[in-house]
């Protein structure tokens, strides 16, 4: 079942103590909604969520078993020039929820555990195929970007405090804006988060990824690029990805953490 934000109470957003060292992107958030469970987000695995360091692999795309959704799922329209965001979810001890705890919706207590850069891509489906038989196998774009602006911070930390004026709260959701000069069509739209807290040290880097099924509308008749594909991207060695200087708090601002920008292409906004 949907959520709507404004039904949501301080007492509701009070923050709690976390006990999960893993998450997952299950559910989009778009106009102030919070969608079901899996119903626009491709599930690309049964079991508890972990962090993906198969950054040259297929797996990069959309996750473990991700090239195809393991059941079909809705697609999502949004429109070209707006802003559409990845609620967050925890690991569970005993799977990838816990019926006891109704994890199955989202849980506005839960926040990113960890600290790190985030990105999106988009990649659009043949014209006429549908998502659900989409292996992502086209070309992929970069269209946004989350580095530590102040240059001392990643912008989605694991320290971010809810703000309960101006929600969302970038700690229990990441936000992107979809380009407005992006062509009308049905595309993968990958989310991915980063945890950097491991000091940057080679192949230690955790990368969480999902994608959701959306249909953009609007006008857009941009060029969208470059391009890349998945697997290819990206791999270890990547700054993007390997950044040893990215420590967690470093003692003061770096240009390198504020102008991150990724592994990969470069971002286009059209």
């Amino acid at each position: 079942m949907k959520v709507a934000l404004q039904q949501l109470t301080l007492a509701t957003l009070a923050t709690l103590p976390q006990t999960h060292a893993h998450y997952g992107f299950p559910f989009t958030v778009l106009n102030g909604i919070i969608s079901a469970r899996w119903e626009y987000i491709r599930p690309s695995t049964t079991s508890v969520f972990a962090p993906n360091y198969d950054y040259s692999g297929i797996s990069a795309m959309c996750g473990p078993n991700g090239s195809l959704p393991l059941f079909p799922i809705k697609t999502l329209k949004v429109s070209a020039g707006s802003e559409i965001g990845f609620a967050v979810s925890p690991q569970t001890r005993d799977g990838e929820w816990d019926e006891s705890k109704n994890t199955k919706e989202w849980d506005p207590t839960f926040w990113m555990y960890h600290s790190g850069p985030a990105s999106a891509w988009m990649s659009k489906a043949p014209e006429g195929k549908d998502l659900n038989e989409y292996i992502g196998d086209g070309d992929w774009f970069k269209i946004d970007v989350k580095p530590a602006s102040d240059g001392l911070n990643w912008d989605y930390s694991s320290s971010a405090q809810i703000n309960i004026v101006n929600l969302p709260s970038f700690s229990c959701w990441m936000n992107f804006t979809i380009p407005a000069a992006t062509p009308p069509g049905k595309y993968l739209l990958r989310a991915e988060h980063l945890n950097m807290e491991n000091g940057g040290s080679y192949k230690t880097t955790e990368m969480y990824q999902s994608c959701a099924h959306v249909e953009i509308t609007g006008e857009g008749k941009g060029t969208p690029g470059p391009v890349t594909h998945f697997p290819g991207a990206f791999d270890a060695k990547d700054p993007g990805i390997w950044l040893p200087s990215a420590l967690w708090r470093p003692f003061k601002p770096m240009d390198e953490l504020k102008e991150w920008q990724g592994a990969g292409p470069e971002v286009w906004r059209g």
